[in-house]
């Protein structure tokens, strides 16, 4: 019997620097609820998936070590051989969080909508639309967005590859390799990484102004 392969969705996204530059500046000057915006202008520098992104807890970040800790259990990787999603925060993310706090610290989920539940997974999606990204650039394309520049930009931060695939939370299949080698922690490694990027998304905000 021969099984078809499955479908892969390719998601779309913008890499190219002027479209970027213009992405970046809709997102920040966008008018609507101001979860959805913190929301986007936070998933510019952190590339979390959909559901990670509307489901964080203020009990997940440190701002006393800047950064940011999703149990495992809560990502599409589960295995338990693997540490908590654990990644550091750029001087630009702490700003954006520390904005958010004006409006829902006093409540347990980061991002809420006008009903006082966290936003729906979708909504950043809506924003996107609203803005004119229809067809040109979801949510999760964030995700590749990094990646692809990330690549491009190699030369400007000399960052290892093991190190780009955890900020993305990506792992081997391997299970021999997951229970042996993927126990190291990549927190001070990513650092440098997650400042290059914040770095690199704030240029484009100052020059499109």
């Amino acid at each position: 019997m021969i099984i078809p392969k499955a479908n892969i969705t390719h998601h779309k996204k913008i890499t190219d620097i002027n479209d970027l530059a213009k992405l970046i500046n809709d997102v920040y000057t966008y008018d609507g609820h101001y979860s959805t915006k913190n929301s986007l202008k936070f998933c510019l520098h952190i590339p979390l998936r959909a559901s990670n992104l509307v489901n964080l807890k203020w009990s997940y970040i440190s701002f006393e070590d800047k950064s940011l800790t999703i149990p495992r259990s809560l990502m599409k990787n589960k295995n338990k051989n693997l540490p908590d999603f654990k990644v550091p925060l750029s001087d630009t993310v702490i700003k954006i969080l520390e904005e958010q706090k004006e409006f829902t610290n006093h409540q347990d989920f980061i991002f809420l909508s006008a009903k006082g539940k966290p936003i729906n997974d979708n909504t950043p999606n809506m924003a996107l639309v609203k803005m004119g990204y229809k067809n040109t650039q979801k949510l999760h394309g964030f995700r590749g967005v990094f990646r692809s520049l990330a690549d491009t930009f190699q030369k400007e931060h000399s960052l290892d590859y093991e190190v780009k695939k955890r900020f993305l939370d990506h792992h081997d299949d391997n299970r021999v390799e997951l229970s042996y080698n993927h126990r190291a922690e990549y927190f001070e490694q990513m650092k440098p990484l997650v400042n290059w990027w914040s770095g690199f998304i704030d240029k484009l905000v100052k020059e499109i102004k």
